[in-house]
């Protein structure tokens, strides 16, 4: 059954059309993925449905008694409050209830001493009647459903009891916010990018929330990882029209290439028959003018009758424009590019990071993770010479030059117009950095616009288009994805795949870690844990130890003794023994690949074919190469199965 109906919606913000004939159907129990680029008017759609924004043409159904949640990006909160405070303020009603309830506790107890039985007899039957209600509307699980909630999402017991809402960041606030949605239930719920300032358990947690949640969901949201495991459906706003795919995000990116391409064939036969039209209506015209034969005018006009009817098929986009990213590295750095031993800091007597290790070498691409709070942030800052160590040491290798991604974007000056901006980082003249933003999608006036004033996304697309025209060969990014639309976050991916430089980032995007990082830095308890693979590699490791944990913390309690600590100790010594072998095995085999694929291009170069010497030299060198290949694999193959 039909829970919401948007028909043909058209919607301006002055001369600009944002919405045109836009539709969006969702039956009950339904998950629907709303994507598209920053600015396509996903967010107007949101406001519509919640009633907030009004707009020129079309209609909205909402089925009868249907609740809709929609969180504000700007939740308003009780001044003064703890967080336990505001989170109960939904349940105003089952408070009210438990308070009458103590009240009445209080009254049945004097009327038995007093012996007023009529009074007694009136009382507990009010009892009677409101300890029902309380215990049929949850008055008894609604404190722990609180509870379950707000650790799920994030926030410790002792931040629930004594943290006030007046001190919470923005991000704290939208956090919490979630919280007190997630918490009414609504019939109908519009969640607004909602796994921004989240953590990664915080994010996982939610999905699995989400997953059995009984309501209607929307989801705006660019965390494609998220939408795969959460949606069912999406809905992509392309030039102010909705484009429905029936699945989640991965099969949407499948769908939309053989989509693309079936309207890419329909529009190059529609244009060779246009041609051949075109050319013999003008034939028909030639020969009517040579044979001054009215015939031949006929059949020109009656086909040009049929072409003016024709209708034209637009050309298809399966892409509008999108950024020009490609990092250069001018000159390398040394094999060892970062080396951390036995580092130690704390802040007022709490202990942040606690004999810590880390090792990057030359072209790696590794990711740092972490709740929010672990000390990620701290790290970077010390990796930059911000902070300064308690103990340990800290090497930074032979002509490392650091590139900084700050999500808060701290580097700004907000005075500065986009050309000094870049001008700042870049030897390059006023045309030039022009042109490049250019690339950047800055256009025409927009290159004079004050940084101060620029969007999350502007800001994220400057300070990318900054550090590739840097003189930068290790790039250390904070959350980089944060502020780019699905489009953009799939061009950095491509561009940091190729860079031929070194990475560490800290990120939330699971989709994102997947496509770019070799391996995995776990910050938890102060240590770094080491996972040699990408996000799923990660989780999969994660999930194993955690199994792992369970079935000896069962078979201490059926054998009634303690675990053999010392032997679990020795096996994880083992397994990241082994792990390291796999990690420099398959780095050989890229390498062997990688040259084979040099020589088999180098074999079938024409300029090569008439040198015999030098083809059987690449010859031997080819089956070489091959017998190493094979044998790396069969050592790989051994390390995997033991």
């Amino acid at each position: 059954m039909s829970v919401l109906s948007l028909n043909k919606i058209r919607k301006n913000y002055g001369i600009s059309e944002v919405l045109k004939e836009f539709s969006l159907f969702v039956n009950e129990g339904e998950r629907v993925g709303l994507i598209g680029p920053n600015g396509c008017g996903k967010t107007t759609v949101f406001k519509i449905i919640a009633g907030m924004e009004p707009f020129e043409e079309g209609s909205v159904y909402i089925k009868r008694g249907t609740e809709v949640g929609y969180l504000s990006q700007m939740p308003d909160f009780n001044q003064g409050f703890t967080l336990l405070d505001e989170l109960k303020t939904i349940y105003q009603e089952l408070i009210d209830i438990e308070e009458r309830l103590r009240q009445l506790e209080k009254k049945i107890s004097e009327a038995s001493v007093t012996g007023e039985q009529a009074s007694l007899e009136r009382l507990m039957e009010e009892y009677s009647d409101l300890q029902h209600q309380f215990e049929i509307r949850g008055g008894y699980q609604y404190e722990s459903k609180i509870r379950q909630m707000a650790y799920g999402m994030g926030f410790s017991e002792e931040e629930l009891q004594n943290r006030v809402v007046d001190n919470l960041s923005g991000g704290e606030k939208t956090r919490l916010g979630l919280v007190k949605l997630l918490l009414t239930e609504p019939d109908l719920l519009l969640l607004d990018e909602p796994t921004n300032h989240l953590d990664l358990p915080s994010i996982q947690w939610l999905e699995e929330y989400l997953k059995n949640y009984t309501g209607t969901l929307i989801i705006i949201s660019h965390d494609r990882y998220f939408l795969d495991q959460v949606v069912t459906r999406i809905v992509e706003i392309k030039n102010g029209r909705d484009e429905i795919y029936h699945g989640n995000y991965s099969y949407y990116l499948e769908e939309r290439v053989r989509r693309y391409e079936q309207l890419r064939h329909a529009y190059e036969n529609q244009q060779k028959k246009i041609k051949q039209m075109e050319e013999a209506i003008k034939r028909l015209y030639q020969w009517g003018h040579q044979s001054n034969n009215e015939k031949f005018f006929k059949r020109a006009k009656s086909m040009q009758k049929s072409l003016d009817r024709m209708e034209r098929l637009e050309r298809p986009v399966l892409d509008g424009k999108q950024m020009q990213l490609e990092f250069e590295v001018k000159e390398r750095s040394g094999r060892e590019v970062l080396r951390i031993e036995k580092l130690r800091k704390g802040f007022g007597g709490r202990q942040v990071l606690n004999d810590l290790d880390m090792d990057i070498h030359w072209q790696d691409k590794v990711a740092l993770i972490g709740r929010n709070g672990t000390g990620k942030t701290t790290l970077l800052k010390i990796i930059l010479d911000e902070l300064e160590a308690d103990q340990g040491s800290l090497w930074i290798g032979a002509n490392v030059k650091i590139g900084y991604y700050s999500q808060e974007f701290e580097g700004f000056n907000p005075d500065d117009d986009l050309v000094t901006a870049l001008r700042r980082e870049s030897r390059m003249t006023e045309e030039e950095a022009r042109n490049a933003l250019a690339a950047f999608l800055f256009t025409d006036d927009e290159v004079f616009k004050k940084v101060g004033s620029l969007s999350g996304g502007e800001k994220s697309r400057l300070r990318l288009l900054q550090l590739m025209n840097g003189d930068y060969n290790f790039l250390i990014l904070d959350e980089p994805t944060n502020h780019l639309d699905l489009p953009s976050r799939e061009v950095l991916e491509e561009a940091l795949k190729v860079y031929p430089g070194t990475v560490l980032m800290v990120s939330h995007d699971r989709y994102f870690l997947n496509k770019v990082v070799d391996y995995i830095y776990e910050l938890e308890e102060g240590k770094l844990i080491k996972y040699y693979g990408n996000y799923d590699y990660y989780r999969f490791k994660k999930e194993e130890l955690l199994q792992e944990i369970e079935a000896e913390k069962k078979d201490d309690k059926e054998k009634g003794y303690q675990s053999d600590y010392h032997r679990l100790k020795e096996e994880a010594r083992q397994e990241r023994k082994r792990q390291n072998q796999i990690a420099a095995l398959e780095k050989s085999i890229d390498e062997r690949e990688r040259e084979i694929k040099e020589l088999e291009q180098a074999m079938i170069d024409p300029e090569n074919l008439n040198n015999i010497e030098l083809l059987n030299e690449l010859k031997q060198d080819y089956e070489k190469l091959q017998e190493e290949l094979n044998e790396l694999y069969l050592q790989w193959e051994k390390m995997m199965t033991e």
